[in-house]
């Protein structure tokens, strides 16, 4: 990982953080001292700035959640990546741009709406467009932003 995008990870971890965003759905978070024992494992986490409209970390099996992006809902975008021993699951439909961090590694995705998706580098200059409808993989490496108002 670059130099640049371990700094931005590491400002976008601070933000989500501070605003309440690191912990999945349903976590426990206990205090040790001024910093939650959540945010503490979050730094192997994946974050998203703005959050998006669902993510939850489960301690499944690639094959669980690959159908679980198979199955993504109509008018959403689905993806998962890894999270240690698990896996963190998003789904995305809000038509706006999202800051992606500590992303890594390739992954299916599920375009299952009527627009296409953008996927920008550190840049913001586009990788590559996602067609509506569209199911495969991508590698999120070189990815920082997602933009579902493409």
């Amino acid at each position: 990982m670059s130099a640049i995008k371990r700094v931005l990870a590491a400002l976008t971890l601070v933000v989500a953080t501070l605003a309440g965003l690191t912990s999945p759905a349903g976590a426990d978070v206990a205090s040790v001292g001024n910093v939650s024992t959540t945010a503490k494992s979050a730094l192997a986490w994946p974050t998203v700035n703005p959050a998006p409209e669902y993510w939850d970390t489960k301690s499944w099996t690639q094959q669980q959640a690959t159908d679980w992006v198979n199955d993504c809902a109509s008018g959403r975008f689905c993806t998962w990546i890894r999270n240690g021993s698990g896996y963190t699951l998003f789904q995305f439909y809000q038509c706006r741009e999202y800051a992606l961090a500590r992303w890594e590694g390739t992954t299916p995705y599920f375009n299952n709406q009527d627009v296409r998706v953008e996927l920008r580098d550190e840049y913001h200059r586009t990788l590559r467009y996602i067609a509506p409808g569209a199911q495969f993989i991508t590698n999120w490496d070189a990815v920082w932003f997602i933009n579902l108002c493409a």
